[in-house]
């Protein structure tokens, strides 16, 4: 009889286990900024550059906007500019060469603990896929030339990429440019989905500076108004 209970106790522990685990998502990479905004899984904050004046320099490790932007562009800083066409006028962020970033340089991106990152490049020069990419949380959303987000009075492209995690916050994003691509291009709008810390207490979630910060799920979406020129 001991022996049965002892079998049936483990078997209802397993079944438990099984149905009552949590399933954890994966990371989801975007290249199109609809799919993006759709599966926003929290209100979203936008860093426009507008409210910057023109020509104003963010040094490495600078904050703007709650976004502290690391970099070593061999002395260069980067610098608030209006020079040409962006996504939403009339600033947008390049460097303190002509006011545009150059194959090569690679950014990390500092921020307060979110379940998104997103950001529109332009350039006007023939991209190639995978010349640009944004990784966060893991995952890795590749440039797709294919998805071109709009083209822009200048004949600029624009393209988006962004990773949402519903299930884990990250506070952290590395955006890279593929060396040897002689390419220029630029960078608005980015996109953050912050915890925001009453919602964290209610749902009694630990916010972590990592990617190991489980966060609530939201069943609500949320977009943000982009206007390209």
């Amino acid at each position: 009889m001991k022996t049965i209970i002892a079998r049936t106790a483990a078997c209802g522990l397993f079944l438990t286990l099984l149905l009552g685990a949590p399933v954890q998502s994966e990371p989801a990479a975007y290249s199109g900024y609809t799919a993006f905004s759709q599966a926003l899984p929290s209100e979203p904050e936008v860093l426009d550059f507008d409210k910057m004046p023109t020509g104003a320099t963010i040094r490495d490790s600078a904050s703007a906007g709650g976004i502290t932007f690391e970099y070593d562009f061999d002395g260069l800083p980067m610098k608030v500019t209006h020079f040409y066409a962006t996504t939403s006028s009339p600033n947008f962020l390049g460097t303190g060469d002509g006011g545009m970033f150059h194959d090569g340089d690679n950014f990390t991106l500092m921020f307060p603990p979110g379940r998104a990152i997103g950001l529109f490049f332009i350039s006007a020069d023939p991209l190639v896929d995978g010349d640009l990419s944004v990784t966060a949380g893991g995952k890795t959303a590749h440039l797709n030339t294919a998805d071109v987000h709009a083209t822009l009075s200048d004949g600029s492209r624009v393209y988006f990429l962004g990773i949402v995690d519903e299930q884990r916050a990250f506070s952290s994003a590395l955006i890279e440019a593929l060396p040897g691509g002689f390419f220029l291009y630029n960078v608005d709008d980015i996109i953050t989905a912050p915890v925001r810390p009453a919602m964290a207490a209610r749902e009694g979630v630990a916010m972590e500076r990592s990617t190991m910060g489980k966060v609530p799920v939201e069943s609500e979406k949320f977009s943000v108004r982009v206007v390209a020129e």
